[in-house]
């Protein structure tokens, strides 16, 4: 289906003239991301540490937790830190162990009172449950709990752990409740929180809560260099990409200096993935995390369990590190080939999805581990939301994707009497049911909630775009300016741009089986650009020398023995 182009409107002339400064392209890509005052400007293009982050004593209960904490170390008790198998989790879990760590080496506290948690995909779900903070109290002897991308939820097996003398530290980032738990809780979306920045990753709260303990222990006498704390960013950086939150206000600031950290990390464990995934410390950018290390750290979750990521990037031994590195590839690899075996299988299932408005395939045997990255996969290929679910006997564990303009978690709470448990973000969401009659009853709810709540214009694909250039506008210093803005991400895309009535000088296939397109481009006024464009090989049946056509595209640089030139890439095509 041909996409929709939608062009940000152009920024008007009063507004270039109180930003003179701001070349057209640059003051338009600012404008169309909401930075728009001179300060929200000089922040977004010189993110600074000292002036852009925010203390974590902002936390209304922050002081409260590291005294908590503190007591329970100089009392010799039980910590254990409870996270989420995901990357996020897998990343907040290790921020905080490796962080305690640091400080019972400081103090000569017994580290082996430091301990983690991670529950198993399929067999425990998601988040904090009852059956382990029994387990955690009459086995492990645990007295204090940290969730971390969890636990916001758990009230019920919270209020069990205080019955059985433990006490909670919830650091979430996920939606409210109906009831909060009664736990300590450091979480920015929490009624009545002050703290300012809204959309931190599971990861960034761990962070702070890390901070606070290191800024605590110095204040004690511990041997911690101030700064000691940006060490652990590269782990910030890794979880604000995997969980797609926002990178903008105080999220751009540490994913820009965790970026940095993250290409000279201390951790042996991420340098043993960086080898076996093929990537180079130095040229590490968010694309890196996304299609590289977060994939390798999701998949021990998906496949086997997260611990074996976790153990990955707390691990200090080299020779252990190694083999743990092999052993995500390994289970990466076998991720690889189960997610496309099941997602050749549903869209067959799926069929012909004509004047559909929500799209399910079930399965038996299908992984819930892998429900979700199918579901996007679908999402991709047909712009209809959809939902992938494995089944097991009668017990149903689904994942649902959505298109901008259509919150899929409302049609969960549509059909919740059936549902056993559900949660999500607008565009990502998971739910488990028991019961084949319960389940069917669920999807039919949806469906009809989707039917009533979407029509042909959201279902229509889009392509949003920043601004409309020339040709002529293409140059080494406007790609110079664009590097500015990343990293690049969630809230913050790469900036795409439209150039019309530009004509075809030269084009032939490229790559395995002619599947790519490589392009001449001319302007009317004779200014010349080539281009690539990725999965655009059969457009050589519709192009002819000397044709017009609009793009849309990107601005990238092309390195071929030691020459660098500009090119663009194209994101979509129309012949005129």
């Amino acid at each position: 289906m041909p996409k929709k182009w939608l062009i940000a409107e152009p920024i008007t002339s009063e507004i270039q003239k109180q930003f003179p400064e701001f070349d057209r392209v640059v003051l338009q890509l600012l404008w169309n991301r909401g930075q728009q005052s001179q300060e929200q400007m000089d922040v977004f293009l010189g993110p600074d540490w000292s002036r852009d982050t925010y203390d974590p004593a902002l936390f209304l209960n922050m002081h409260t937790a590291v005294q908590r904490v503190f007591r329970a170390l100089n009392e010799g008790e039980v910590i254990t830190i409870h996270g989420d198998y995901d990357a996020d989790g897998t990343c907040g879990t290790a921020v905080l162990f490796i962080t305690l760590r640091d400080v019972c080496r400081s103090f000569g506290f017994d580290e082996s009172k430091i301990t983690t948690y991670i529950p198993h995909r399929e067999k425990e779900g998601y988040g904090l449950s009852i059956p382990t903070i029994e387990q955690l109290s009459s086995h492990d002897k645990t007295t204090v709990v940290i969730t971390v991308d969890c636990g916001i939820s758990n009230k019920s097996a919270i209020d069990r752990g205080k019955e059985l003398g433990i006490d909670t530290i919830v650091c979430d980032h996920h939606a409210m409740p109906v009831e909060l738990p009664d736990a300590t809780l450091i979480h920015p979306q929490v009624p009545g929180e002050t703290f300012p920045n809204k959309y931190l990753c599971g990861t960034g709260v761990a962070f702070k809560l890390a901070s606070a303990l290191i800024s605590e222990a110095r204040a004690q006498g511990a041997e911690l260099p101030e700064g000691f704390e940006k060490w652990l960013l590269d782990l910030v950086a890794i979880a604000t990409v995997t969980d797609v939150v926002p990178l903008t206000g105080e999220n751009r600031v540490l994913e820009t200096y965790g970026l940095r950290v993250l290409n000279k990390t201390r951790r042996i464990g991420i340098r043993k993935l960086l080898d076996v995934a093929g990537s180079t410390l130095g040229e590490l950018d968010t694309v890196s995390i996304g299609f590289q290390i977060g994939p390798r750290l999701n998949a021990a979750g998906r496949m086997t369990h997260a611990q074996e990521a976790l153990a990955l990037l707390i691990e200090e031994d080299e020779v252990e590190a190694s083999k743990l590195a092999m052993r995500l590839q390994e289970i990466n690899v076998e991720r690889q080939k189960a997610s496309q075996e099941m997602y050749l299988e549903a869209k067959a299932q799926l069929g012909d999805v004509t004047g559909l408005s929500l799209l399910v395939a079930v399965q038996e045997g299908w992984g819930a581990g892998l429900v979700g990255l199918v579901a996007g996969k679908l999402l991709g290929d047909f712009g209809i939301p959809v939902f992938v679910v494995g089944k097991e006997g009668d017990r149903y564990v689904g994942s649902g994707r959505s298109i901008e303009g259509f919150d899929i978690t409302q049609a969960l709470h549509h059909a919740k009497d059936y549902l056993d448990k559900f949660g999500g973000h607008p565009q990502a969401c998971g739910f488990s049911s028991h019961g084949n009659e319960r389940f069917e009853h669920a999807v039919e709810m949806m469906k009809r909630y989707a039917a009533e709540h979407i029509d042909a214009q959201t279902l229509e694909p889009t392509i949003q775009a920043d601004a409309q250039i020339s040709l002529e506008d293409i140059s080494w210093e406007l790609f110079d300016a664009v590097q500015k803005f990343r990293p690049f991400g969630s809230g913050n895309a790469t900036p795409l741009f439209v150039s019309r009535q530009v004509h075809v000088s030269s084009f032939a296939t490229v790559g395995k089986e002619g599947a790519h397109l490589k392009l001449g481009l001319e302007s009317q006024t004779g200014k010349r650009v080539e281009a690539i464009g990725f999965r655009f090989g059969e457009w050589t049946q519709k192009l002819t020398l000397g044709c017009a056509i609009d793009i849309v595209f990107e601005i990238q640089v092309n390195e071929w023995n030691g020459n660098r030139s500009l090119q663009i890439r194209i994101v979509d095509l129309q012949l005129l």
